[in-house]
């Protein structure tokens, strides 16, 4: 399929095909547009997740950090309980 490509894209084109990691241009929009699908893909398991959280936030079972103190002794735990995993 042949479509004139505004400048900056042609520019961009030409850039990646000068790279040698793809064939042709057919082969840079068809990755291009691979990519684009997975990030909206990621973004649309984003949303759900951060809607189920909130919603979960709205019914009280969230953790509340009253000071800098408590932030710090949070993330501490999470990187503690991180490294026993990873043994």
């Amino acid at each position: 399929m042949s479509y004139p490509f505004p400048p900056e894209l042609q520019q961009l084109l030409h850039e990646g095909l000068a790279t040698g990691n793809y064939q042709s241009e057919d082969e840079m929009l068809l990755e291009a547009v691979r990519l684009l699908r997975e990030r909206d893909d990621h973004l649309v398991r984003f949303k759900e997740k951060l809607k189920t959280r909130l919603e979960r936030l709205d019914r009280g079972e969230g953790i509340q950090l009253d000071d800098d103190e408590a932030l710090r002794d949070f993330f501490d735990d999470i990187q503690a309980r991180g490294m026993q995993r990873s043994c």
